[in-house]
């Protein structure tokens, strides 16, 4: 009896595995390729030129629920979002030309030519994936003239004022889109980076609110943001809302999070989480005025920090007094044409030059970060910083008209009567070392550690260095241009081992060479078990597909 069931349990087995194979032989063709390589390039924030950069696009990206995030949609995205940012004079090489390469079709702008406190530049497109449409939302913000004054409107509460206005003009911009082209069934591709990214989660969040008004679903909705500032008063965390953070940077830290900001969606973390600056503080034995204290984890500082100014100022603070006068005078320097912002800066390069060699300058800012909630305290620093601009005013002149000259005098008072009490209580401060119980005496050290550092922490910001970390957690960039289609173990030629190493990686056995990219041969744009027995019914010649053994499109 037992035999008979060995012998049955075998035959079984027998036609499982034969049925893989005894099918209709079929042609897939090479023209059912669904991969789309490309190259783009940037305007970047230091002008730097990283030169052309590689995309990978696939409509299967959209296949599945944008509750999953995907390494590949993830840096896809940033090469769309990147493509937006500082060149819209130039719509045909950059985000125009990848729309149009992977498919997008009636791709439009708005305020993309127009710059002020209440715009924000809007790319739309759309293109059929399985019936629906996806509509692709790219926002514009970074590097946006004066738009960016308006990213000091927090307002007194809610969301910050500023991404809230920006959010429902896109929400208008949207709408209008899905009438005008007869969209009824939606997936949704939205696309921002620091300020834009902000708005892009609270764009996110509204399609998460309406569904049915947005003619979509939860699984149909794929929200990307790169190092985006904290906006939204909702603590809900959407599951298809991705936040690509960097932990070395500190613009994803704002608004402070002890404002109950948050993100709107789920956060996905880059950057080197062990990567150090060096802590600094006040010394009035060293010529620089600065002294070194050790190395310390540039996440725990900015944390650190962001905690420090978050509890000694609060929004209603800075809603009542820094909101105005710090929005206004980022509203004139933005306004300014690129020569004429090199006369300003050089302009307060001279004041502060003179303010570092006023003899009175130490003992008047000793006395005012002393007794710091002084009015006369506030007024002493802010006498001698404008007497300073008016002697070079004078001097070189103006480097603004005599209206804005006034107005960017007359924001010295509230910036330095809210600034001074947390800059006396930085004075005063102690710093404790991780690696023992004791503290040390560290004047101003938070404000020495954000002068000393200011640059290196600046750069995790700048676009093309958050597409490097991308690209370095996407397989897709991983591998050789010349990857053949179904040689997993890259010897360069299909066999079974191929299919073997699918199967050794699908249950967490790691091969000495796995190409993901040669992997994915029944072109789903993800790598199962099912691509494994598409190798072996290739080679058994059951069915015939162009493409295996060839070079991946």
């Amino acid at each position: 009896m037992r035999m008979c069931k060995k012998a049955l349990a075998l035959i079984i087995s027998a036609v499982i595995v034969l049925s893989a194979f005894i099918v209709t032989p079929v042609t897939f063709g090479a023209d059912a390729a669904s991969l789309i390589k490309g190259t783009f390039t940037i305007d970047t924030p230091d002008n730097y030129d990283p030169g052309e950069l590689r995309y990978y696009y696939r409509d299967s990206y959209f296949k599945k629920s944008g509750t999953n995030l995907d390494p590949h949609l993830r840096t896809m995205s940033a090469a769309l979002e990147f493509t937006v940012q500082g060149i819209s004079d130039m719509p045909d090489e950059t985000y125009g030309r990848i729309l149009r390469n992977i498919g997008f079709l009636n791709i439009e702008t708005y305020d993309m030519d127009h710059t002020g406190m209440d715009t924000l530049g809007v790319v739309l497109a759309h293109k059929s994936v399985d019936g629906k449409d996806v509509v692709a939302v790219a926002l514009r913000g970074d590097r946006y003239e004066i738009e960016m004054a308006a990213n000091l409107i927090a307002g007194a509460q809610g969301d910050i004022q500023a991404f809230a206005d920006a959010e429902a003009l896109v929400e208008n911009r949207v709408r209008a889109y899905l009438e005008k082209y007869n969209i009824t069934q939606a997936k949704y591709w939205v696309v921002g980076y620091s300020r834009s990214g902000a708005v892009a989660n609270l764009f996110g969040r509204a399609l998460n609110r309406d569904l049915s008004g947005f003619c979509t679903a939860v699984d149909d909705i794929y929200v990307y943001t790169f190092e985006s500032a904290l906006g939204c008063a909702d603590n809900t965390a959407y599951a298809n809302i991705h936040n690509i953070i960097d932990l070395n940077d500190m613009i994803t830290y704002l608004y402070p999070a002890l404002w109950s900001m948050y993100g709107c969606g789920v956060p996905d973390y880059i950057g080197d989480a062990d990567e150090t600056i060096t802590l600094k503080a006040f010394s009035l034995i060293s010529e620089s005025y600065s002294q070194d204290l050790g190395e310390v984890r540039t996440a725990d500082f900015i944390s650190d920090f962001m905690s420090f100014l978050a509890n000694n100022l609060s929004r209603e603070t800075y809603y009542e007094k820094l909101q105005i006068p710090a929005s206004q005078v980022a509203e004139i320097y933005f306004s300014l044409s690129e020569e004429q912002r090199l006369v300003f800066i050089e302009y307060f390069e001279q004041v502060f030059g003179e303010l570092a060699d006023d003899n009175k300058l130490i003992s008047t800012l000793v006395v005012a970060l002393a007794a710091p909630n002084s009015k006369l305290s506030a007024q002493m620093v802010t006498n001698l910083i404008t007497k300073h601009m008016d002697q070079v005013a004078e001097t070189y002149g103006k480097p603004v008209s005599d209206d804005e000259y006034d107005t960017i005098k007359a924001a010295v008072s509230p910036v330095v009567s809210v600034l001074l009490p947390i800059a006396g209580k930085d004075f005063k401060a102690t710093y404790k070392f991780d690696d023992s119980a004791r503290s040390t005496s560290a004047p101003l050290y938070h404000v020495m550690t954000l002068a000393g550092n200011l640059d290196s922490l600046i750069t995790h910001h700048y676009n093309y260095n958050v597409f490097n970390k991308l690209t370095a957690l996407d397989s897709y960039y991983q591998e050789r241009d010349d990857v053949i289609l179904g040689d997993v173990d890259g010897d360069g030629k299909v066999t079974v081992i191929d299919a073997t190493v699918i199967q050794q990686k699908l249950a967490g056995i790691d091969a000495a060479v796995y190409v993901e990219m040669a992997a994915d041969t029944d072109d789903d744009g993800q790598v199962t078990i099912l691509d494994a027995t598409y190798i072996q019914r290739w080679l058994a010649k059951v069915i015939f597909d162009d493409r295996i053994g060839k070079l991946a499109a």
